[in-house]
């Protein structure tokens, strides 16, 4: 009975002081959260005052720290699971926020109310201090991840448990670790958020986003992935946690997105293209290229336009046929190595069908392919019944910020018909 009594302190501890952790940490940095219930969205907030974002179904809604919210019609992309702000790879140019809330429409009374709504729900999550938590599990992910799942009970008598989930890299030598999914029933009573009954359930996803070189923000894997590369190439001074200690961000009015806009297709086709990628001129002999990039280190991407006919009913059968040639072997992989497919599916985008098709060579006994050549990104659809196709390579670049910046380029991407 003593040592059960003291595990159950230790976890307890455990508990309280990572959730405190957790407060502390998300404060101090450009905070994301996404909800999957009561409803679909994604927040972020930065830090010091900073400005605020929330994408959902209906579109986007931005606000600077003390002014009204105002909407903006870019909705959020659809199906995001709540682990999406830790373990997917994406940047942001950190420049942006400035722009946040000083356009779109003003929002009606009942619209704010539902935003701050939100938002106060999302930081009860992180605020709940339950007296009873007990440890669930210790588990590995298949990701290389340690998690913990603590339970505790609702105080309201129709309510269920509520669950706190701490994840963090298993090589990760910080004792601390972040909470970063919740769900508990909570609801709005007024302007007060209390405890819920069982219909009641929130359930929220946390990360974080740091700033990185190039005028860029990244996200916490990515971030995880560039301090895992620091260790290796021994350049991090005696610091042994991929978890950043959080500062302040520092901010500028005057600073400048590292990011050019370029467009195709008479306007209808915008792509975001980093500064350290440049455009290469036009080929007359090669009309179904609309566009070719460079790279660092001989990374490259083009924008492709088919002539043959592509329906948006036939784009699944095309990503099934260009997976199976893919699959049967390149001879370009580096020697000891297999094709690995990252994604192959497809995706809805603005309302549109694209397939998403990423692969890594994968080393021979090797896990991770953070540090893997040939990252390789291709989004297709079907432009006015014909195949419209944009590929990314880090050809022989093997940085993991590389890696994050075609994913940025892709998820830029933006096609009106």
């Amino acid at each position: 009975m003593f040592v059960l009594s003291t595990l159950r302190a230790q976890d307890a501890k455990f508990f309280a002081d990572n959730l405190k952790y957790s407060r502390d940490f998300y404060f101090k940095v450009h905070f994301v959260a996404i909800a999957s219930l009561p409803a679909s969205f994604k927040y972020d907030r930065y830090p010091s005052g900073g400005p605020e974002r929330i994408q959902c179904d209906d579109g986007t809604y931005v606000r600077q720290h003390g002014r009204p919210w105002r909407y903006l019609n870019d909705k959020m992309r659809t199906g995001l699971p709540i682990d999406y702000p830790e373990r997917n790879r994406y940047v942001m140019t950190f420049a942006l926020r400035e722009d946040w809330g000083r356009t779109g429409e003003p929002v009606d009374k009942k619209t704010a109310r539902k935003l701050d709504g939100w938002i106060k729900l999302t930081e009860a999550a992180l605020n709940v201090t339950p007296a009873n938590a007990k440890l669930l599990n210790k588990s590995e992910t298949a990701d290389s991840r340690v998690q913990w799942v603590f339970e505790a009970p609702s105080e309201n008598p129709n309510g269920v448990p509520a669950r706190f989930t701490f994840r963090k890299p298993l090589s990760d030598k910080n004792e601390n670790v972040l909470l970063h999914e919740f769900s508990g029933p909570l609801r709005l009573e007024g302007d007060k958020v209390v405890s819920g009954g069982a219909t009641d359930t929130v359930r929220l996803g946390f990360g974080y986003m740091m700033r990185a070189q190039q005028g860029y923000e990244v996200s916490e894997f990515v971030w995880e992935e560039m301090q895992q590369a620091r260790d290796e190439n021994g350049t991090r001074a005696a610091k042994e946690s991929t978890t950043p200690t959080a500062e302040p961000m520092q901010s500028s009015p005057h600073e400048q997105a590292a990011a050019t806009m370029v467009s195709l297709l008479d306007g209808k086709l915008k792509i975001d293209i980093p500064s350290d990628f440049w455009r290469d001129p036009d080929d007359p002999k090669d009309p179904k290229t609309l566009a070719k990039f460079s790279g660092p280190d001989s990374a490259w991407g083009a924008v492709l336009r088919g002539t043959h006919g592509l329906t948006p009913e036939k784009l699944e059968d095309y990503l099934k046929m260009r997976v199976a040639e893919y699959s049967k072997g390149c001879k370009w992989l580096p020697k000891d190595s297999h094709l690995q497919w990252l994604t192959k599916e497809i995706v809805t985008v603005d309302g549109r069908k694209w397939a998403d098709w990423r692969f890594v060579p994968m080393l021979k006994g090797k896990k991770d392919y953070s540090h893997n050549p040939v990252y390789t990104r291709f989004l297709t659809t079907s432009y006015k019944g014909q195949l419209l196709e944009i590929n990314f390579t880090s050809n022989l670049n093997t940085a993991p910020e590389l890696k994050a910046e075609i994913d940025h380029i892709m998820d830029s991407v933006h096609l009106e018909e």
